[in-house]
Formats: C-alpha cells, sequence, structure tokens
C-alpha cells in the first residue's frame, strides 16, 4: 500500500509538473507541433554544415537558395560570383536605402541630425510578435549608451546608427514614413537600379502576407500578388501599414489576433511569403556598394555618411579591428533567410572588399541549425581577409 501511495504520489506530482510546464509553453508547444514537418527540412545537411566549408559546400550544391557577389576593389581578378543575377529577398539589408535617403536628405538641410525622436511614437509600428524582442533591445542598449534622454526621446543620428546595427522594425518603419514618399520613385533612377526594389514598411509587409487579413489561403495569396502590378503591392502594404499605426480600432483587432495567432501561419509559409518582400540581386547591390565606397553615390558627403553608419561592427564586435583597419556591414537573419551585405579591409593585405551574400527560401531546419550561430555573418568576414575561404569559395564555384 505505501508502495502503491508513492507511485500515485509520484505520479500526480509528475502530471501537475508537466501540466503546468505545458500549460505555460502551450503557445510554443503548439507552434511546435504544427511545424515539426518544417523543422525537418535539409536536416541532411546539418552535420555538413558545422563548418564554413560546410557552408560553402552547401552554397555550391544549392544554388537555388544561393548568390554571392564578393569583389576586391583592388584586384579585380578577386571577384567571386555565383547565382549573381538571381533575384533575391532583401529583408532588412533594403535599410540601406533608408539610411542613404535620410543622409542625403540631411545633407540638404530637409532634416537635421539633431532632431528628437519619440520612442513611443517609434513603438507604434511594433507588430505584437513580430520581432518584437530585436525592438527591446535596441531600445535597451540605445538607452545604455545614453542615447535616450529623460523624455524618452532619441536624436535622429543616433537612430540611424541603431537601424544600422540592429534593424529593429518598428523603427525601420518610422522612419519610412517620415520621408516624401516621391523619394521612392525618383531614387531608383538617381542610382540607376534597374533590378532593386525600393524598401516598404515591415509592419505593412507582415500584415499583408497575414491570410486572415485578405480572407485567402497562402498559396492563392502569394500567386495573386505575384501576378498583381508590382505598384500595386506596394500600395497595399503602405495602405495596411497606415491602417495599423493610425486607425486605433483596427489596430485594436489586428494585435489581438497577432497576439493569439501571430501570423497565423506555418514556418514553410511565411518563408515562401518573404518573396513577396523587396528585391535585388546580388551584383547590382555589390556594384552599389562599389560606388558608395568610392564615394560616388549621390555625392561624397552622403556616401561618407553611409558608409559610416554601417561601420557599427567596429565598436560592437569585440576583436573585429584584429582582422580588419575598416569594416561595414548590413546583415538580416528571419525566417528561411540569412542575408548580409557588407565592406572590409584586410588586416594583413590591405585590399578592400565589398559583397553580398543572400541565403533565402531556406529549408526551415537547416536554417534552424545555420542562422543559431549567425554563420553568414561569420563567412563573409572570412570572405575578406581569410585565404583559405577564398581559395575554397573558387573551387565551389568552379565545380
Amino acid at each position: 500500500m505505501r508502495l502503491f501511495k508513492f507511485f500515485a504520489t509520484f505520479l500526480i506530482t509528475a502530471i501537475l509538473i508537466f501540466g503546468f510546464v505545458l500549460g505555460w509553453n502551450w503557445k510554443s508547444f503548439t507552434v511546435f507541433l504544427d511545424n515539426r514537418e518544417a523543422l525537418m527540412e535539409g536536416n541532411e545537411w546539418i552535420l555538413n554544415t558545422s563548418s564554413l566549408r560546410g557552408l560553402s559546400e552547401f552554397v555550391g550544391e544549392n544554388p537555388e537558395f544561393s548568390s554571392i557577389v564578393s569583389i576586391v576593389i583592388t584586384e579585380q581578378d578577386s571577384t567571386i560570383i555565383y547565382q549573381e543575377n538571381r533575384s533575391r529577398t532583401m529583408g532588412t539589408t533594403a535599410n540601406l536605402f533608408i539610411l542613404l535617403a535620410y543622409a542625403s536628405e540631411i545633407d540638404s538641410g530637409h532634416f537635421s541630425g539633431d532632431e528628437r525622436i519619440n520612442w513611443e511614437d517609434i513603438s507604434q509600428y511594433q507588430l505584437i510578435s513580430v520581432d518584437e524582442s530585436v525592438h527591446q533591445e535596441a531600445y535597451r542598449v540605445a538607452e545604455q549608451r545614453g542615447w535616450i534622454d529623460q523624455n524618452n526621446t532619441i536624436n535622429l543620428d543616433d537612430a540611424l546608427r541603431l537601424l544600422a546595427e540592429y534593424n529593429d522594425l518598428a523603427l525601420s518603419d518610422y522612419l519610412w514614413w517620415q520621408l516624401d514618399p516621391e523619394i521612392w520613385l525618383s531614387l531608383p533612377t538617381e542610382l540607376n537600379l534597374s533590378s532593386t526594389d525600393m524598401p516598404l514598411p515591415f509592419s505593412g509587409l507582415y500584415l499583408a502576407i497575414t491570410p486572415q487579413f485578405q480572407d485567402r489561403t497562402m498559396p492563392d495569396l502569394i500567386k495573386f500578388w505575384s501576378d498583381q502590378d508590382h505598384q500595386d503591392w506596394r500600395q497595399f502594404v503602405i495602405e495596411k501599414s497606415e491602417i495599423y499605426s493610425t486607425n486605433p480600432g483596427q489596430r485594436e483587432i489586428i494585435s489581438q489576433y497577432l497576439d493569439k495567432n501571430r501570423l497565423g501561419i506555418t514556418f514553410m509559409e511565411e518563408r515562401d511569403a518573404l518573396q513577396l518582400f523587396p528585391k535585388t540581386t546580388a551584383l547590382e547591390i555589390t556594384q552599389f556598394l562599389d560606388k558608395l565606397w568610392n564615394l560616388e553615390i549621390i555625392n561624397e558627403q552622403v556616401s561618407q555618411q553611409v558608409l559610416d553608419y554601417m561601420r557599427w561592427p567596429l565598436d560592437s564586435q569585440s576583436g573585429i579591428d584584429a582582422d580588419f583597419t575598416d569594416y561595414g556591414a548590413l546583415y538580416d537573419n528571419r525566417m528561411g533567410l540569412m542575408n548580409g551585405i557588407d565592406f572590409g579591409t584586410s588586416a594583413y593585405t590591405g585590399d578592400t572588399a565589398v559583397q553580398a551574400f543572400f541565403l533565402d527560401r531556406l529549408p526551415i531546419g537547416f536554417w534552424f541549425h545555420a542562422s543559431g550561430g549567425l554563420m553568414h555573418q561569420d563567412f563573409m568576414q572570412r570572405l575578406i581577409y581569410d585565404p583559405a575561404l577564398i581559395n575554397q569559395m573558387h573551387l565551389v564555384i568552379s565545380q
């Protein structure tokens, strides 16, 4: 009888603990169940990509997911080009053009880098359950650095530096909305870009790929907007962002849904829907970086300011000055996507390279593995100064 009581007590306690833990994490548990198939995608590559060499082999064997261009400015024959003209989702690397637009507007006197922005106004664009932790971390770091004053405001110049480093979606949206929308019509012509889309507000983009708000299934949604005129899609996204940020009633309805369901789609569906986000090609964006490095974008002052915003790793990444005398980058890492654009001068050779590395529509299981260690960032940095990885990539591409 005592033994029975012991096991009964143990069993009841175990059930209570399990039930408490499961109940406390029920949302995460159901997300796991809904995506268990997705989490198996690409598992055959996980063991083979524990090193950067393995990642290079993944790139070479999966051209449908991978594009890379690396140009050594001082030695054009050292160029690495792979799937360079394939259209790729930019993600937050599109913030490059927001940084450029503000650098130009500040240079022309339309904005001042010292003007103050209320953080609550920025937070108006934050979607519940979509990169909320990034928004919170960006604020924490800004406060820690003394960029947030007692009135909870941040100056424009510091906000742009924060954007380059953290890619806070709400901050990106706020800055997007403060600009004259006409700038996104004129900038591609001014910059001679033919394959690169201009940024869109991320709140609008994520709401536009939420089937609940369009009464369409995800495959139908993707097909419908893929077939529509690009300007119609842009206008739809802009309207979604405007409704969320300015209409209190609709904002409450949207927020309640997102809090309960997030986007209401699986990991695979979210990954696939990112193809509707602004795109570029690795070649065109790298050629743009080449001109930027040579101070040929708009004017010297504007080009230099954008490069300076991108140099955040020199202050934030410990030990980077051991390998670089100069380095700047914008990175992104979201469902099924790992992207980066950068420039860097090797501390060993003195050569400067500009690069774009895009991995999109990745198998979900593989993405969770590779993105957790930010492998694409390490890969890009080493591709500037590490002869072994450079030779490996030449070998991969030649094969």
